[in-house]
């Protein structure tokens, strides 16, 4: 049997006995882990984006930006996608109460150690934070460097740090606490233009922030006193954080004397350039690397050639390497990552794997922690998610592939192929009627792409409105929205219709008040999440914090768990069998869980169907071993 089958082997008994406790008591133990050995430990991380940071008008909420509740399933899942650390930010907000001993909400803060304590019984290394609590744009921020009421800043930051590091000061080596996030003034370079850039007095007060920080938490005793602490410079930039821009490194003046060396961190992140990572609207920006930009420029960054090149990302990984690692501090790239733009170029999944793998392959020549941005949202605005949190699956195969092998690690990703179609949508009725009406409404629904169709309604009555988009669309935002003058009327769904399916379900509020409401049907931030069938039970609307989408149910149940090559290789289910694409010519084995080699030839298309009873199987193509699973 080949390496690789006995690892696959291997792997799967080990995931198959892993358990989790429902209650966690850090160890009495701490190891205390140098710079090398805690850089080695943390390994790749994924951040658990948008979720304890989201907030609606300053108040923290878990689920308020579209994610689930997070599970201890979702946690072990991202431990066995082969992340050992995971970010949880965290914003505290109105949850922190008045002067002057602004106590942090008993609850919120109960949750946020249970979240903490799943991870930290997967064996994970965890990073906390104060995430949204110094954003400008954020209702009911503080945290702000630019403010006057600095003093009271200062006393509020204490007393919340003082508590989070009372909760936490026996949990061992495993646990890392990051002092903010992102703070700044809320300004950039091109906004300061003829002045000194970042301004001196609020990076002061930053660091300020950062020395209150250290001092807090190591006086709070026990494990906090030697535990690691993440520093971040003026948002969290890598220029304006290693070039001599006006960030101080705090005194670490109550550091446990047993301790040998530093034991604080920097905090950078990562999203050039920005047109390719992070702008999802951006359709012509879809590749990167020297190469592409050869053959594709006009595909690649407006930032210009220097932007596109490998160069650029490995010379900012040596400046921090030079300015910090060098000198005992390890840095954490708290955030990086890249959007899904493969709706507008299919080959912009091979960019993304490329520049995720040579972002990870960079960080680990440099001894730096990167740490995958993940904000849930799948192929939406702003889409960095890679996990399906709400099917529990790794959605984005190719990313979490090509961070495994940057840091040589063998794992199996298992994406289960759900047992329906999404269909796109051709056509949308909606069946309605209005009593009480004076000055007339507009109807509309909003798709995916954010196209608005409508019309206008004069008087009461029933009617059947027609909103089919003038294309065919993916999904929608909004199912139906009013727009409206009146005080007062009703109106009442009494059906849709989207491409034939008929829903007369409780997926909508039967009687609507304009006085109270806009929204007659679903949309995206109206939290009714879920999966609503059709009348006929063929059909089902799927409502996500990505998209509102028509599925349709296959006749035949069938499962799959298939990893895809982030390269060539794919796995993909089709009814009856499985189709291995992007194969010919290589070598296939497939085994039995238990390692009995039940079938081998070699590949002779590039579209292979494989005919499999329903067990789990190994199969290795080229040496590269996949776990199928046929139900």
């Amino acid at each position: 049997m080949t390496t690789d089958i006995q690892k696959f082997f291997k792997i799967g008994l080990g995931l198959s006995m892993l358990t989790l406790a429902n209650g966690v008591q850090a160890d009495e133990v701490f190891d205390d882990l140098n710079q090398h050995e805690i850089v080695a430990k943390m390994g790749a991380g994924w951040n658990l984006g948008n979720t304890l940071e989201a907030n609606s008008n300053g108040s923290p909420s878990e689920t308020v930006w579209g994610n689930p509740e997070t599970t201890p399933q979702l946690i072990r899942l991202i431990k066995q996608s082969g992340f050992n650390t995971i970010r949880i930010p965290v914003s505290y907000l109105n949850k922190i109460g008045g002067a002057p001993n602004y106590k942090i909400d008993e609850n919120w803060l109960k949750r946020v150690k249970e979240v903490v304590d799943y991870a930290i019984a997967e064996d994970m290394f965890v990073i906390t934070n104060i995430h949204g609590d110094g954003y400008k744009s954020v209702t009911g921020a503080w945290l702000l460097c630019d403010s006057q009421n600095q003093n009271e800043i200062c006393a509020k930051y204490k007393a919340v740090w003082e508590q989070i590091a009372n909760v936490f000061k026996d949990y061992d080596e495993h646990l890392i606490f990051e002092s903010m996030n992102e703070e700044f003034d809320g300004t950039y370079e091109w906004q300061n233009q003829g002045q000194t850039y970042p301004n001196p007095t609020y990076y002061n007060n930053l660091n300020k922030y950062n020395q209150i920080f250290v001092e807090t938490v190591r006086q709070t005793s026990l494990n906090n006193a030697k535990r690691w602490l993440l520093i971040p410079g003026w948002n969290t930039d890598v220029d304006l954080t290693s070039e001599e821009k006006g960030f101080v490194i705090p005194n670490d003046t109550y550091l446990d004397r047993s301790v040998n060396g530093k034991r604080l961190m920097i905090s950078v992140h990562y999203y050039n350039p920005w047109d390719l990572c992070g702008d999802e609207t951006d359709e012509n920006v879809t590749r990167w690397g020297e190469e592409e930009w050869k053959k594709n420029p006009n595909k690649c960054t407006t930032y210009g050639e220097g932007s596109n090149r490998e160069t650029t990302m490995s010379g900012q990984f040596s400046k921090l390497k030079n300015r910090f690692v060098s000198k005992g501090y390890p840095v954490v790239m708290g955030e990086y990552g890249i959007v899904d733009k493969s709706a507008y170029d299919p080959e912009n999944t091979k960019t993304a794997a490329y520049w995720v793998g040579s972002f990870c392959t960079y960080a680990r020549e440099a001894e730096v922690v990167p740490v995958l941005w993940d904000n849930g949202h799948l192929s939406t605005a702003k889409g960095f998610a890679t996990i399906d949190r709400r099917n529990n699956r790794v959605a984005r195969t190719y990313i979490v592939e090509a961070i495994n092998d940057a840091f040589g690690k063998e794992i199996e990703i298992d994406t289960t192929a759900p047992n329906y179609e999404s269909e796109n949508i051709k056509s949308y009725v909606v069946d309605i009627t209005i009593k009480g009406m004076k000055n007339g409404l507009v109807f509309k629904s909003q798709y995916t792409g954010w196209d608005w169709i409508e019309q206008k309604i004069g008087q009461d009555g029933n009617y059947t409105i027609d909103l089919s988009p003038k294309g065919v669309k993916e999904g929608f935002t909004n199912l139906g929205t009013f727009d409206y003058t009146d005080s007062v009327f009703t109106v009442k769904v009494n059906k849709i219709t989207v491409n034939g399916y008929e829903f007369t379900s409780k997926i909508f509020t039967p009687e609507l008040q304009s006085l109270l409401w806009k929204n007659g049907l679903p949309n995206l931030w109206s939290n009714q999440f879920g999966e609503y069938d059709s009348d006929d039970k063929k059909a089902f609307l799927k409502i996500d914090a990505g998209s509102i989408t028509l599925n349709i149910r296959n006749s035949e149940e069938q499962t799959y768990d298939i990893p895809v090559d982030m390269n060539t290789v794919a796995l993909v289910p089709t009814d009856g069998g499985l189709e291995v694409r992007n194969a010919e010519g290589m070598a296939l084995q497939v085994y039995t869980i238990k390692g009995n080699l039940i079938a081998s030839k070699t590949i002779k298309s590039d579209n292979e169907m494989l005919t499999l009873e329903p067990n789990i199987y190994a199969l290795v193509i080229d040496g590269r071993a996949y776990k199928v699973v046929v139900k």
